[in-house]
């Protein structure tokens, strides 16, 4: 014989398979939609002896003196125009080094190493870039860093990798020998 279910039961049942798809589409959501990182000033930089910037055919530069060995510290604000918290986990290791700047982290103003930037929000941050490399590129060659891929998370959900553009292109030239401890002639190429 068959019991009949009585209605508050039928009820709580669709309310808990109701809370189940929302929850099911929410997680959807927040894991395949990727997050939008973008990057402001102010700016500024430590680590080297000089920089300067300058407007050149629509792009802002910075212009570091490359010093071998030593930690370049960029400083800018992420902007998130995103209406959820995004937490910034670390550099994706996918990226790519440019040729005299090599990516070693990205931090929050107070030096940690995972950080959430608000809802439409922004934070200070700091991109760590290590100069190296001279010793294989001729002096007064240069190199660019321009972005920064960088792996998120919403709400503890991971959301892959989001490549922030940086508000100036970040610019150094190889130094001549005296100022590439390395280099020999066999190393760099004539230039």
């Amino acid at each position: 014989m068959l019991r009949e279910r009585s209605p508050l039961r039928r009820t709580l049942v669709a309310l808990g398979v109701a809370v189940v798809l929302v929850v099911g589409a929410g997680y959807t959501a927040v894991r395949t939609t990727a997050p939008s990182l973008g990057a402001t000033g102010p700016t500024g930089v430590q680590g080297t002896a000089a920089s300067a910037t300058f407007s050149l055919a629509g792009r802002e530069i910075r212009q570091v003196r490359y010093h071998d060995g030593s930690t370049l510290d960029y400083r800018f604000r992420l902007t998130n125009p995103d209406g959820l918290p995004i937490t910034v986990t670390g550099i994706d290791p996918r990226q790519r080094s440019a040729r005299l700047f090599g990516y070693a982290a990205v931090r929050s103003a107070e030096g940690q190493r995972e950080f959430t930037v608000p809802a439409n929000g922004s934070r200070e941050v700091h991109l760590l870039l290590r100069m190296s490399g001279c010793e294989s590129l001729s002096a007064r060659a240069g190199s660019f860093a321009s972005s920064v891929l960088v792996r998120t998370e919403r709400l503890g959900i991971s959301t892959g990798s989001v490549r922030v553009r940086l508000p100036e292109e970040l610019h150094t030239g190889s130094p001549r020998e005296a100022f590439c401890p390395n280099s020999t002639a066999e190393s760099r190429p004539p230039g």
